[in-house]
């Protein structure tokens, strides 16, 4: 499965670096989505997506889609203790410096999303700590934000960062709740994506604010969430807090965590999966485009 995804990571980079922008994109959309970008007059969830790419000033976003300095809007506008407790800031990595760390951790990279570069560790002896630096040192040399046409990934100074790994019941990575805010010209929308078992056999489902599931899905290709799913309870004040963090912008992703009843924040996402993440029909991809009341 890693060399098919690297297989077809490979091509699709080569196609967008003989073809100009405009067509790449024309092209890519289309055998995404089934339908032609119009980005003339956005409507769509995922051409207005497309469209905040490329048509938006980066800084508006770069400080919000970056890791370490979002903590400090985070901390301004809910509170410290909805973050996720950070073991280390380093602006390049060492073996020495994993000394200190406690046997379980998550690193990543304050820039990019959470692919490659976000690795949970839960036993620091029995990986190779010269292959994690050498890793994630190179990560932070990659422009990401060039590479999907979002540069606000690509502004602020990269670091490595090191977190404490928030835990299930059971010992698991809890589920990620990605809470999708809307902003329409009287109304907020809010729509619920709940990921499971991210790191082993990812299941994905869509909710509305009330928790019930809706009859569509963004990456139909996942499996739904088991159907005995039970949410937790602090839900309301997950998604009170998503709506005060999402405050300023017409739509933002906020995801969030709940473990042992503590809300814990992860990021905001501007342009989730950059505009090329399929919806079950073209109908569902205009439903949403139509809560988000900006681009048209």
């Amino acid at each position: 499965m890693k060399i098919k995804r690297i297989i077809k990571n490979v091509v699709r980079d080569l196609v967008r670096f003989f073809l100009p922008k405009s067509i790449y994109i024309a092209l890519r959309f289309y055998l995404t989505h089934g339908y032609k970008c119009n980005l003339k007059k956005p409507m769509s969830f995922s051409e207005k997506i497309i469209y905040r790419k490329l048509n938006t000033d980066p800084h508006l976003y770069s400080k919000f889609v970056d890791k370490f300095t979002v903590r400090q809007y985070v901390k301004d506008t809910i509170g410290d203790n909805y973050l996720i407790p950070l073991l280390g800031q380093y602006n390049s990595i060492k073996e020495s410096d994993f000394d200190g760390l406690p046997a379980q951790f998550v690193i990543k990279t304050s820039n990019g999303g959470g692919g490659e570069n976000v690795k949970v560790i839960f036993d620091k002896t029995s990986c190779s700590l010269n292959k994690l630096c050498n890793d994630f040192n190179g990560y932070l040399k990659v422009k990401i934000g060039s590479k999907i046409d979002e540069p606000f990934y690509d502004i602020e100074p990269p670091c490595v960062l090191v977190e404490k790994l928030i835990v299930d019941e059971n010992g698991r990575v809890p589920s990620d709740f990605k809470i999708h805010v809307f902003k329409g010209d009287d109304k907020e929308k809010v729509l619920i994506q709940v990921d499971g078992d991210r790191f082993g056999n990812h299941k994905r489902s869509l909710f509305d604010e009330v928790l019930q599931k809706l009859d569509f899905d963004i990456q139909p290709k996942y499996e739904s969430i088991d159907e005995d799913f039970v949410f937790p309870g602090n839900m309301p004040e997950m998604i009170a807090l998503a709506k005060k963090l999402a405050q300023p912008f017409r739509y933002v992703r906020v995801d969030m965590y709940s473990v042992a009843n503590a809300v814990y924040f992860g990021e905001l996402t501007f342009c989730h999966g950059s505009g090329w993440e399929k919806l079950s029909t073209k109908e569902a991809d205009c439903l949403l485009g139509s809560y988000w009341k900006e681009y048209n």
